[in-house]
């Protein structure tokens, strides 16, 4: 497996790569060799104490050819108050010549994007690598999708894990909850409130759902960045495939025409069925019209940021 980039994201992947023990080799590739190297020598220094064995080493770009996994990390540092869609241009200006050098060296495994815009620079990585649909996801809105049931975790103080629904379209900010799929114990979760009004006065769907689209930007703010979710997300989208676990998780993959979503050539979030090939079977979660529309909504404003950077391919 390779990681690409060893900055704040790059290292909490690998880190929850190796404590998790999901490959036997990690190789980590960045632009300043020494940071890898420096990296790789932390990570090992761990391994007395970790449950399994991951050998941890600097690369290069022919570490990819034979490599099951490719995960990029590399950006912009992101500034203070800066969307994703603004960190655009300084990001596919690293991003590009990064899948150029992933694709000259003859890789064909399972590309998981995470720089950000994601959707944006996964749709890219697709077109700039010439892999198979199913070879390219990008993390999208599974990190959103665990924030939701965070959020609802810490407002019941039950496990979050009893949540079943997800978040989609775009990791960003025409991201949404799609809350007539959305269950929790047994019932929808819009029932669960109306039964437990009194618990949860003050507690609207609005307000859930505006508290995990900003809840990037408020650890940002909090902390200067985000990277043990992400990190913990990116482990378990790796881990689904490499173990080929066939889980459903709402990652961001190409719609092209698949049920009533009828949207076409663009990267979105949507739960679908992973497993050592990839992506794999689309769940149709039968939207509602209104439902419908947010994700033609977010589908747009994704395509928009595509077409600014088309001139690159």
């Amino acid at each position: 497996m390779v990681v690409v980039g060893t900055g704040s994201v790059g290292a909490a992947v690998a880190d929850a790569i190796v404590l998790q023990g999901l490959c036997d080799e990690l190789v980590l590739i960045n632009h300043h060799p020494d940071k890898a190297t420096g990296l790789a020598m932390d990570l090992m220094d761990g391994t007395e104490f970790i449950g399994r064995f991951v050998s941890v080493r600097r690369g290069d770009w022919s570490d990819c050819r034979d490599a099951d996994v490719v995960i990029v990390t590399a950006g912009p540092k992101p500034k203070p108050g800066e969307t994703r869609f603004q960190e655009l241009g300084a990001a596919i200006d690293i991003v590009d010549p990064i899948l150029a050098e992933i694709r000259d060296s003859g890789f064909d495994g399972i590309l998981i994007m995470v720089s950000n815009p994601v959707d944006v620079l996964s749709w890219f990585a697709w077109k700039r690598t010439g892999l198979p649909r199913a070879q390219v996801i990008g993390s999208g809105a599974a990190l959103d999708t665990a924030r939701l049931k965070a959020i609802i975790g810490e407002i019941t103080r039950l496990d979050p894990r009893m949540v079943s629904g997800y978040v989609i379209g775009e990791h960003g900010e025409s991201q949404f909850v799609p809350w007539s799929t959305v269950s929790f114990i047994g019932k929808s979760f819009t029932q669960y409130l109306e039964d437990n009004r009194d618990r949860y006065e003050g507690v609207t769907l609005e307000g859930i759902e505006e508290r995990t689209r900003e809840r990037g930007m408020t650890i940002k703010r909090l902390r200067g960045g985000t990277s043990q979710g992400i990190a913990a997300t990116v482990a378990g989208i790796t881990r689904t495939i490499l173990w080929n676990e066939r889980r459903v998780l709402p990652v961001s993959t190409l719609i092209d025409g698949e049920y009533e979503y009828d949207e076409h050539d663009v990267f979105l979030s949507l739960p679908v069925a992973l497993d050592a090939s990839g992506v794999g079977d689309f769940v149709d979660l039968h939207l509602t019209d209104e439902e419908l529309a947010r994700f033609h909504a977010s589908a747009r404003v994704v395509r928009e940021h595509c077409a600014m950077i088309a001139d690159r391919l």
